[in-house]
């Protein structure tokens, strides 16, 4: 019992993660209809920049020089910051890369008759952002502290299993995150706005809604939780260039799971996928190389029991 307990806790962990992008990729599909597949990369650059906010300058992370310390230390007050600090400027810096993106890459493409076209683009973004942190930090994986209690003795005991801060503290995190979307999109302009875009992007703009601002507003909330997902990888497990490619596997797989257009679709999504992906191997024989597996299992199987997702909203079409 404790053992299943323990992968369940770990899943959960992993599943937060997941969550927190499948949510950012959720957020643009459902006012644009696209796959941002480019969301995992901007999420990494983000965490690197966290990780530069909190380093001193000369840190060598894992053995190695951490280059932008200096230019921080020179331009940023009160360099190096805190680690919850850092991580809200990380936030703040994905948030600006997400509108810029939106503004400058994807907008004059938006009157494009070809979604694919748009896809592809995003697919260019991935392959470039990836190189560019390649080319500044270097391929060497590196952790920063976390911004919970994450010492051998900071948890939960829980029936025999360690129920850690760490894993609580990123549920928490995620939790404020949705109840903070919910309060803007019900209560202020902008987020009526981007409901009616939701809705029907075409009449909303005929009603005076300015869908080109409201679309910037949403792709720089979007990469700001997907800089919230990097940051927390980073303190918890390690950051390197490869790592929010492998996220945002598990991250498509939630939210397809969870319905690509539905929040509340993205964090049980990703909950799904982390405990597939913590149970699979140790009950069903799956080798640890192969984790990938349960979760795509788990997304086929959702698709043919619901096409659309657990939580998705079934298009409707006049006749």
């Amino acid at each position: 019992m404790d053992l299943f307990l323990q992968r369940c806790f770990d899943g959960m962990f992993n599943g937060a993660i997941y969550a927190s992008l499948a949510l950012a990729i959720v957020m643009i599909y459902r006012s644009t209809g696209l796959l941002n597949f480019a969301q995992g990369e901007m999420a990494m650059m983000s965490g690197y920049i966290a990780l530069v906010l909190l380093s001193a300058p000369g840190a060598t992370g894992i053995g190695f020089s951490l280059r932008g310390t200096g230019w921080a230390e020179q331009w940023v007050p009160f360099h190096p910051w805190p680690t919850a600090i850092a991580i809200l400027g990380a936030v703040v810096f994905g948030a600006l890369l997400g509108a810029v993106i939106q503004r400058f890459i994807m907008r004059p493409l938006d009157g494009s008759d070809s979604t694919m076209s748009m896809v592809n683009v995003t697919i260019g973004l991935l392959i470039m952002l990836n190189g560019l942190t390649l080319w500044i930090w270097g391929p060497f994986a590196r952790s920063f502290p976390s911004p919970f209690p994450s010492g051998k003795d900071d948890y939960l005991p829980v029936l025999g299993a360690r129920l850690r801060y760490t894993t609580l503290g990123v549920w928490a995190v995620l939790f404020v995150v949705i109840a903070i979307l919910g309060l803007l999109g019900h209560y202020t302009k902008t987020g009526l706005a981007f409901r009616a875009i939701t809705s029907n992007r075409e009449s909303a703009s005929l009603v005076g809604v300015n869908t080109s601002r409201t679309l910037m507003i949403g792709w720089a909330a979007a990469a700001g939780i997907g800089a919230l997902a990097a940051s927390l990888v980073g303190g918890a497990i390690v950051l390197e260039p490869l790592t929010m490619m492998k996220m945002l596997i598990y991250a498509l797989a939630a939210a397809t799971i969870g319905g690509l257009d539905s929040p509340v679709g993205a964090i049980v999504g990703g909950l799904i996928v982390g405990l597939a992906q913590a149970l699979a191997p140790g009950y069903l024989g799956i080798p640890t190389e192969l984790t990938l597996l349960p979760p795509l299992g788990a997304m086929v199987l959702a698709l043919v029991l619901r096409p659309h997702g657990l939580f998705g909203t079934v298009p409707v079409n006049r006749v």
